[in-house]
C-alpha cells in the first residue's frame, strides 16, 4: 500500500503531493484530468485510475479540491464509500465551519476518521519553514499523521477537536484581509482624486507590507495576476466573500460586512477583471 493518497491535483494539490514524494513517502495520486498526474508519476508517485482506487491504496487520504460540494460528490459515490472504513481523511478544501461539521459527521458514520485543514501559504510556499497549516477535528489523526505532514510546512497547528475551528479561523483571517484590500482600493482612489502620489501612500507602510505591494501594482498599472507580486484573483476573493456570507447565515450572525463589500467584487467580475490582482479593484472605484 501507499503511505498516503492525494485526491485533487490543482496548483495546491500538486504542490502537496510533490512535497510528499520528495520527502520519500509512497504516494498515490488521482485527478479528474489524468494529465495532471503525469508529472507526479514521473517523480515516483503512483497514478490511480479512479477515486475508489486511490482511497483503497492508502490508509490516509488527503483531499484538496475547490470546495466541499465537489469533495462530497467524489467521496460519497458508492464505489468509494465501500473502501472508507478504517481510513483517515484529511480535508484541505476550502469551506465553512458548518461544511466541516457535516463532513466530519458523514465520514465518521462510514467508520472512518476525519481531520479538517486550512492551508495558509500559496502553493509555492508549501514545504517552507514558515508555511502554516491549521488543523481541527480528530487529534489522533493529527498526531499519527505527523510523519507524513511535516514535509508540508514548518508551522503545523492543531487548533482543537471542534472540527469547524480551522475553517472559522481561516474565514476570520480572510475577513481581516478583505477589510484591508477594500480599504486600500478606496485609499488609493482618494489619493488619485486629490492629486497625491501613491508613493507617499506606500511610504506610510514598512518595507514588505502588503499595502506597498498593492501600491506598486497600481502605480505600474500591472494588474495581471502575479506580474509584480503573488496573490489570488478578484474572482477567488469574491468566492471568499460568499463563504463569509454563508457562515453568517449558518451562525445566525450579522452579514453586514461581507454584504457591503460584495457589490464591489461583483462589479469587478462583471467588468471582466475577475482574474486580475486585487489591486485592480481600484478600476471599479474609478468609474
Amino acid at each position: 500500500m501507499s503511505d498516503i493518497s492525494m485526491i485533487g491535483l490543482g496548483a495546491m494539490g500538486s504542490a502537496l503531493a510533490k512535497a510528499q514524494v520528495r520527502a520519500g513517502h509512497k504516494v498515490t495520486v488521482w485527478n479528474r484530468s489524468p494529465q495532471r498526474m503525469a508529472p507526479l508519476v514521473e517523480l515516483g508517485a503512483k497514478g490511480a485510475e479512479s477515486v475508489a482506487a486511490a482511497v483503497k491504496a492508502s490508509p490516509l487520504i488527503m483531499v484538496c479540491i475547490d470546495n466541499y460540494t465537489a469533495t462530497n460528490a467524489l467521496l460519497r459515490a458508492d464505489d468509494v464509500v465501500a473502501h472508507l472504513s478504517g481510513r483517515s481523511v484529511i480535508q484541505l478544501s476550502t469551506g465553512t465551519p458548518s461544511e466541516a461539521r457535516d463532513s466530519e459527521a458523514w465520514i465518521t458514520a462510514q467508520s472512518a476518521s476525519y481531520l479538517d485543514g486550512i492551508i495558509q501559504p500559496y502553493p509555492a510556499g508549501i514545504g517552507a519553514a514558515d508555511a502554516q497549516i491549521l488543523f481541527s477535528g480528530s487529534k489522533s489523526v493529527f498526531e499519527t499523521s505527523q510523519p507524513l505532514l511535516r514535509c508540508l510546512g514548518g508551522d503545523l497547528r492543531f487548533i482543537g477537536e471542534k472540527v469547524g475551528a480551522a475553517a472559522a479561523l481561516d474565514l476570520a483571517g480572510l475577513s481581516s484581509s478583505l477589510g484591508m484590500y477594500v480599504g486600500f482600493a478606496h485609499g488609493a482612489r482618494l489619493c488619485e482624486a486629490e492629486g497625491v502620489s501613491l508613493d507617499h501612500f506606500a511610504a506610510l507602510h514598512p518595507e514588505g507590507d502588503r499595502i506597498r505591494e498593492l501600491a506598486d501594482i497600481v502605480h505600474a498599472e500591472a494588474f495581471a495576476l502575479g506580474s509584480l507580486h503573488p496573490g489570488a484573483s478578484i474572482r477567488i476573493w469574491e468566492e471568499c466573500i460568499q463563504r463569509l456570507q454563508a457562515q453568517a447565515r449558518d451562525a445566525g450572525m450579522s452579514s453586514e460586512f461581507p454584504d457591503n463589500i460584495s457589490g464591489i467584487f461583483k462589479r469587478a467580475v462583471a467588468a471582466g477583471i475577475g482574474e486580475e490582482d486585487l489591486a485592480a479593484l481600484i478600476k471599479v472605484l474609478r468609474e
